[in-house]
């Protein structure tokens, strides 16, 4: 109760008294938060059982193949997240329009997806190169389904994030589930991507029966002036959001071509730490998105920023005691999240605290600060650098120091992308 109090507190400085938003943002953030403690709480129960039933090597081509079809998933969603969210938000009384939103974005992803998909399969003996991994592609297809059936950014144009808390939880509920009653021996490990497939089905399914019911959405065909108005729309913010998922992702796919399958499962289970701690404090930025959409399309740049400045300060001392926790407590946190037997991941899960402080920075910056300012350009040309750095630095040093110079490419990486954001903020700035 003090939490909520206090962030009605914090919003109601920075609405003036605008207790609809407000109510409406802290609601959202708290179901948030419900979804992101299973995010990690989860993780907790099944990973260690993972790793000790189908081993390092298993777990590494099965990480491997899970990436791939995150990048179809991630290139499908297109800019959607952002686009999407920002008209919703915008025309979400008028639900005639926001129908035709819903079935034109539906349509492009599965369009995107379907390509990717073809594409992925024509290339497989130079793409998926393990004997196992084109089952294990074909298994996960149900991935790509289900997140073209999920519409995120509905829920979230219309603020009503608590259908995403109900639709993703009862996803990662039958995951947990299905893992102890299905992976019983390491032959099973590729049976793994299918129950990702299970999940997604289920979180899709759900979603097509929350739309129609709480916002009157119906499926069916968009025009093709409609699809090609959301593709143009995407495309801007997507060439940014597609970055940050490339740089934050590639580590594993440069890996598997450089180093042992052992390492490409060590390196995974300790970035899947981090991305759980991660995960705590991303609620609040991602139910401000539709809000601040709103709130900075009436307001100079100078004012967007200082507003922006109030937000980070408070953020940024939260993340720097999450991440000075984390390199602390990070041999207990590895024995219980990654098992005994993975100690591995300790030094690589200490260099990577640096990505709680400085990735969700950088995305509140960049995300909610830069994009909703129209600034796409200058944010694109910042993930692109960083990419760049990124994907030279693992190419360069993955060879010798393996999972190290992932676990520190990854840092350095959200470090320079942080950078280079308040460069941006202070050039516009300077430019009042």
């Amino acid at each position: 109760m003090k939490l909520k109090q206090r962030l009605d507190n914090a919003m109601d400085k920075l609405r003036g008294g605008d207790s609809g938003a407000i109510k409406r943002v802290t609601g959202n953030f708290l179901y948030l938060s419900v979804l992101n403690a299973l995010n990690i709480l989860l993780p907790l129960i099944t990973l260690p059982y993972i790793l000790n039933v189908v081993g390092k090597a298993n777990y590494g081509i099965y990480t491997y193949v899970y990436t791939i079809l995150q990048y179809i998933i991630i290139i499908a969603t297109y800019g959607f997240n952002f686009s999407a969210t920002k008209q919703i938000s915008q025309c979400r009384d008028d639900v005639k329009r926001v129908n035709e939103i819903y079935n034109a974005v539906i349509i492009s992803k599965f369009m995107i997806a379907l390509v990717l998909s073809a594409l992925v399969m024509v290339l497989s003996r130079f793409i998926l190169k393990d004997d196992v991994a084109p089952l294990m592609f074909m298994l996960g297809l149900g991935m790509v389904i289900g997140d073209v059936l999920t519409p995120v950014w509905l829920f979230q144009g219309m603020e009503r994030m608590k259908y995403m808390t109900i639709v993703n939880a009862s996803s990662k509920i039958l995951f947990t589930i299905l893992v102890f009653v299905v992976i019983r021996s390491t032959e099973d490990f590729f049976l793994l991507i299918l129950l990702n497939s299970a999940g997604y089905i289920l979180a899709g399914v759900l979603s097509l029966i929350l739309s129609a019911r709480q916002f009157g959405m119906k499926l069916r065909l968009a025009s093709v002036r409609d699809i090609a108005y959301q593709l143009k729309e995407g495309s801007a913010v997507f060439g940014s959001t597609f970055g940050i998922f490339l740089y934050r992702n590639a580590n594993v796919l440069i890996l598997k071509q450089l180093a042992p399958n052992e390492v490409v499962g060590v390196y995974s289970a300790a970035e899947k730490v981090i991305k759980g701690f991660q995960s705590i404090v991303a609620p609040a930025a991602q139910a401000l998105f539709p809000h601040l959409s709103q709130r900075f399309k009436d307001k100079s740049d100078v004012e967007n920023i200082n507003l922006l400045k109030k937000i980070s300060l408070p953020f940024s001392a939260v993340l720097a005691l999450l991440s000075g926790a984390v390199y602390v407590f990070a041999p207990w946190i590895s024995d219980l999240l990654c098992g005994v037997g993975m100690r591995d991941c300790i030094p690589l899960i200490r260099i990577m605290t640096l990505v709680i402080f400085f990735g969700e920075i950088n995305y509140l910056i960049g995300i909610l600060g830069l994009i909703n300012m129209n600034r796409q350009k200058q944010f694109f040309n910042s993930v692109m650098i960083t990419g760049v750095f990124s994907v030279i630095f693992i190419l360069i040093f993955a060879g010798k120091y393996g999972a190290t110079a992932a676990a520190c490419s990854m840092s350095l990486s959200e470090m320079l992308l942080t950078m280079l954001c308040v460069g941006c903020l202070f050039k516009i700035r300077g430019r009042k």
